[in-house]
C-alpha cells in the first residue's frame, strides 16, 4: 500500500511535467500563428469577397428647408463567380503558412433600382452619384487593376468601398445611370475579373438573387465552412472542385434596403453571418495532434506504472520508486521529442522516431530491472501497443472517443484477468532476495 501511494504521488509529479509540456505546445502554436500572420501581412489576409452592390443616394424632405441624404442598397438579381485557387507554402524560419493566388471571374445582372416601394420622388434620387461597390477584406491582395464591364462600357475600379458600415475596405466605380425615368425591370449586365492574393481561406457573400460560385484548386484538403456548404464537390489527392448555388430565399437579408431605418442594421447582422467558402488547412496540424497526444500522457504513465507494478506483484522483481520516476521521465520526454521533431519533419515521421526512441529506452532500462527476456519482450510489446494505439486515436478525429472508450475497457478487462487470482489481502511485493 505504501508503494502504491508513492506511485500515485510520482504520477502527480509527472502530470505537472506534462502540464508544462502542454503549455509549451500552446506557446509554440501561438508563435506559429504569429509567424503566419506576419507572412500574410505582406501578401494578403484571409479574403472575403462581398458584392457587387449598387449604392444609390437619395434625399428625404421633412419640410421645405430640411433635406436629409440617405443611401439605398441594391443587390444583383443574378451573380456568378467562377475561379481557381492556386496554393503555395511560405516559410518564416521553421514555421510555414499556406498562401494562395485566386483568379476570379465575376458576372451577373442588376435590375434598375426601383424606389417606388419607398415612395421616393424621382427628382430626389441622385442617379449621378450611384456607385457599384465590391467589398474585400484586404486590398493589399489585389493584383493588377480590375475593370468593370457595365453594359459594354469599360469602367476602372477605384480603391475604397464607399460603404464603411458594411465593407471596411474594397473597391468601387461610379455607374452612369441615366436620370430619366426608364421602364421598371430594365436589366444591366456586368462582369469583371478579380486577381486576388490571400492566405489560408477564401469566402464569399451570397449577394445575388441567385448566387452561383464555382471553385477549383489543386489543394487536396479543403475545409468547406460557413453558412452554406457546396451543392456538389469533388475532392481527390490532386485537388478539389466545388459548386455552390444559393437562392435569396435561403438567406436572411433582402435584395434592397435603406439606411434610414432598422433595415440597414438588420441587413448588416444577417450579411455578417452568411459568408461561405473554403479553407486551405491541413485536417489536423502537428501542433493540434501533439496537444491531443499530451492529453493521454497521464493515462500512459498510469498504464506503464501498472505494467511494472504487475511484474512486481506476479514475479520475484522489486523496483525502487526512483526507477519508476526515471521511466515516467522517459514517458514525458516522448512528447517533447514529438513536438520538437514535428516542427522539422512530418508528424508521422516525428511520431515514429519519438515512439521508437521511447520504447527502446524503456525496454533497455527494463531489461536491467526485470532480468528476464520474456518479461522484457512483454514490456516492449505493451509499450509498442500503447503507442500504436495512440497513433490510431490521433488519426481518428470523429471516432477517437469511441475507440478510446473501447480501448480503455479492453485494458481494464486485461488487468482484471491478469490479477484474477491475486489475494489482495495477502498480496505483497517480493523481497529483493527472491529476485536474486
Amino acid at each position: 500500500m505504501i508503494e502504491m501511494v508513492i506511485l500515485c504521488a510520482l504520477a502527480i509529479v509527472l502530470a505537472i511535467a506534462l502540464a508544462m509540456i502542454h503549455s509549451l505546445v500552446s506557446e509554440r502554436f501561438e508563435r506559429s500563428r504569429a509567424a503566419r500572420a506576419e507572412i500574410a501581412s505582406g501578401w494578403g489576409q484571409e479574403q472575403t469577397i462581398g458584392g457587387p452592390m449598387l449604392i444609390v443616394p437619395y434625399r428625404v424632405r421633412t419640410d421645405e428647408k430640411t433635406i436629409t441624404e440617405y443611401h439605398a442598397r441594391f443587390l444583383p438579381s443574378q451573380l456568378k463567380i467562377k475561379g481557381s485557387v492556386a496554393p503555395e507554402r511560405r516559410h518564416r524560419g521553421i514555421f510555414q503558412s499556406v498562401l494562395y493566388r485566386s483568379d476570379l471571374h465575376v458576372e451577373g445582372v442588376f435590375e434598375r433600382p426601383d424606389f417606388s416601394m419607398w415612395k421616393v420622388a424621382p427628382e430626389d434620387i441622385e442617379w449621378g452619384d450611384a456607385v457599384l461597390a465590391v467589398g474585400l477584406t484586404d486590398l493589399r491582395g489585389i493584383r493588377g487593376n480590375p475593370v468593370l464591364k457595365w453594359d459594354g462600357q469599360q469602367l476602372p475600379f477605384t480603391g475604397s468601398s464607399t460603404d464603411g458600415s458594411l465593407f471596411l475596405s474594397g473597391v468601387h466605380v461610379v455607374i452612369p445611370f441615366a436620370p430619366a425615368p426608364t421602364a421598371v425591370g430594365e436589366k444591366h449586365a456586368f462582369s469583371f475579373d478579380l486577381r486576388l492574393n490571400g492566405s489560408e481561406s477564401i469566402s464569399f457573400l451570397p449577394f445575388g438573387g441567385e448566387t452561383i460560385v464555382e471553385l477549383s484548386s489543386p489543394w487536396p484538403d479543403p475545409s468547406f465552412s460557413g453558412a452554406f456548404l457546396p451543392d456538389t464537390r469533388t475532392v481527390t489527392p490532386q485537388g478539389f472542385t466545388a459548386r455552390w448555388n444559393i437562392s435569396s430565399i435561403g438567406r436572411n437579408f433582402p435584395q434592397q434596403w435603406r439606411d434610414s431605418n432598422d433595415e440597414h442594421k438588420n441587413a448588416l447582422d444577417a450579411i455578417g453571418k452568411s459568408a461561405f467558402g473554403t479553407g486551405l488547412f491541413s485536417p489536423v496540424g502537428h501542433y493540434q495532434k501533439t496537444e491531443r497526444s499530451v492529453k493521454y500522457g497521464v493515462l500512459f504513465i498510469i498504464l506503464t506504472f501498472l505494467t511494472f507494478f504487475l511484474y512486481e506483484l506476479l514475479s520475484p522483481v522489486t523496483l525502487h520508486p526512483v526507477q519508476y520516476f526515471l521511466v515516467g521521465g522517459a514517458l514525458c520526454l516522448f512528447y517533447l521529442l514529438l513536438l520538437s521533431i514535428s516542427e522539422q519533419a512530418s508528424f508521422d515521421i516525428a511520431y515514429a522516431i519519438a515512439s521508437i526512441a521511447t520504447v527502446g529506452l524503456i525496454s533497455a532500462y527494463g531489461a536491467a530491472l526485470l532480468r528476464n527476456r520474456m518479461r522484457v519482450l512483454g514490456l516492449c510489446g505493451v509499450m509498442s501497443m500503447l503507442y500504436g494505439y495512440l497513433y490510431v486515436l490521433l488519426q481518428l478525429e470523429d471516432w477517437a472517443l469511441l475507440m478510446g472508450s473501447i480501448g480503455l475497457f479492453a485494458i481494464l478487462a486485461l488487468v482484471m484477468y491478469a490479477t484474477r487470482n491475486v489475494d489482495w489481502g495477502q498480496a505483497h511485493i517480493a523481497p529483493a532476495s527472491l529476485a536474486k
